[in-house]
């Protein structure tokens, strides 16, 4: 089983976007990040938000054998793969 780990763009995806769509289809296989600085995005938040999103991801059964898929879009991306470089997970 994968885990997801749901990284949306500014103020996060409404219930119609298809990020909301697959997280809500993937249950408790899904974290969303939860970054305090979703319309005024920092760099240092967004980051600590991914990692604290994985952690979750990773605890959970899906992620017990460290597969955990991030799934990003818009700003999501760029904190995405500034996590990946800072934290290298395997």
């Amino acid at each position: 089983m994968v885990a997801y780990v749901i990284i949306p763009g500014i103020d996060g995806s409404d219930e119609g976007h298809w990020q909301s769509r697959w997280e809500q289809a993937w249950g408790d296989a899904a974290v969303r990040i939860a970054p305090a600085s979703w319309n005024r995005p920092e760099l240092r938040d967004w980051v600590a938000a991914v990692q604290a999103a994985y952690d979750v991801a990773v605890a959970r059964d899906g992620g017990v054998d460290g597969r955990v898929a991030l799934v990003a879009h818009s700003l999501g991306c760029w904190a995405a793969a500034e996590w990946l470089a800072r934290a290298r997970p395997r």
